[in-house]
């Protein structure tokens, strides 16, 4: 009887809808505490950004997510657009440039970013987006960013 219960957990388990990118895997693992060294170096561009506008699309069906265009302050990897449109899910893996309820307009933040390949299933406004490269990493409100952290983001862009 036990076996049974552990093979219909298991087919329940495997069997269960699963969203690809509703959890905080990094390289395989779950919920990894990342360094910036280590993302800075997995990022296409890392960037300081001002969040200019947000939209969100809620949905009971599908998936809810959120897309927020961004005015790149400064790079200190890479020559991204002097504007680009972060896409995220509403999701246990998103990465919300929110304050509260509402959307950080004004806010500036930490952002490492990769450019957002769109699957069959998602929305159009996909592309051309950039998506976090890890939602439970390193990335995080500009007055969160300690001295140590800016050193460090120049001495790894060759700006000491």
């Amino acid at each position: 009887m036990r076996l049974i219960g552990s093979i219909v957990a298991a087919v329940a388990v495997v069997g269960a809808p699963l969203s690809a990118h509703a959890l905080c895997i990094y390289h395989g693992k779950d919920n990894v505490q990342t360094t910036i060294p280590q993302e800075f170096k997995d990022s296409t561009w890392v960037v300081r950004a001002t969040v200019l506008s947000a939209r969100d699309h809620w949905s009971d069906a599908g998936d809810s997510w959120a897309v927020y265009r961004l005015q790149v302050e400064h790079a200190y990897k890479g020559r991204p657009p002097a504007r680009l449109r972060f896409f995220t899910y509403r999701d246990s893996g998103g990465f919300y440039l929110d304050r509260g309820r509402s959307h950080d307009i004004g806010g500036e933040y930490l952002l490492f970013l990769n450019p957002k390949v769109r699957w069959a299933h998602e929305p159009a406004v996909v592309t051309g987006a950039v998506f976090m490269n890890y939602s439970c990493g390193v990335s995080k409100p500009w007055g969160q960013v300690t001295e140590a952290d800016k050193r460090s983001l120049l001495k790894l862009s060759g700006r000491r």
